[in-house]
């Protein structure tokens, strides 16, 4: 199974944090998890209805199975805008050398 991380960006004052990268592109059942690099939390809510704890400042969230597209967005208040998806892709065979 693989993992990817998707980064949590401060956004420009005035301007709200985005998803690094985004969409996140991974196979079926990959592991995700959320780093927060940001000095503020964050909670996500899953389209997939699946919520996240509170992902504190410069920290991460748990892992998450990802077995389909989704998207996200942050449910704290104030932080309107933040949100991000998660593509599915089919991983492909690379041919021997």
């Amino acid at each position: 199974m693989a993992n990817f991380s998707i980064s949590i960006i401060s956004g420009k004052p005035g301007n709200p944090a985005t998803f690094s990268p985004d969409p996140q592109n991974v196979p079926a059942n990959s592991i995700v998890t959320w780093n927060n690099t940001t000095e503020e939390d964050h909670q996500l809510a899953l389209s997939d209805t699946r919520v996240t704890p509170v992902i504190y400042a410069e920290q991460s969230s748990p892992e998450y199975v990802i077995a389909t597209p989704l998207t996200y967005a942050c449910t704290i208040r104030g932080h309107e805008g933040e949100t991000g998806s998660i593509d599915v892709v089919e991983v492909e065979d690379i041919p021997p050398c």
